[in-house]
């Protein structure tokens, strides 16, 4: 058990560390503990083709108001990628169409599943061996883990958001 913790912590490690230095030499971590000048929902709605099906969920949930407003949230953002892979269509569009046919009460326990409350930077993530997300269940390290992290440290004026390679289904 203690190798397969300390493989994990240093896969995370690797994923943060190839991820974490901003261009002007100083860590993206450091940088995100800074709050950016867009909110969470100014980022992920963004129209730049990153965060497309988690933009439909999100509007889908009602989720808007909720991650637009001053309190503090990390935010694990899947991929466009990984709702389709985690819906098993072909293509984004497929995904957006599968997303608008959920239930919402179900969408919306997926999507709080997702973030927790605070502001947690990749060496905060790193910490914690689990965290209580906004759906009330705990998501643990390992979860995180395997879920694979794309990009971390993205600072929002209202708290952090990671890019995960899955969707984690609570």
């Amino acid at each position: 058990m203690k190798n397969i913790r300390t493989l994990i912590v240093a896969a995370i490690t690797a994923a943060v560390t190839s991820t974490s230095f901003a261009g002007n030499g100083k860590s993206a971590a450091a940088a995100a503990a800074k709050p950016g000048t867009s909110t969470i929902v100014a980022i992920v709605l963004a129209d730049d083709g990153e965060f497309d099906v988690l933009q439909a969920a999100v509007v889908k949930a009602g989720l808007v108001d909720a991650l637009n407003g001053k309190g503090q949230y990390t935010v694990f953002a899947p991929t466009d990628a990984a709702f389709i892979k985690a819906l098993g269509v072909v293509d984004e569009a497929a995904a957006i169409a599968a997303v608008n046919a959920l239930p919402v009460e179900a969408l919306t326990n997926i999507l709080l599943y997702h973030v927790t409350g605070g502001r947690r930077i990749s060496t905060s993530v790193l910490a914690a061996s689990e965290y209580l997300m906004l759906n009330g269940e705990y998501l643990s390290r390992i979860e995180l883990a395997a879920a694979g992290i794309a990009k971390t440290d993205i600072s929002a004026s209202n708290g952090v958001i990671h890019v995960i390679n899955s969707v984690l289904i609570p």
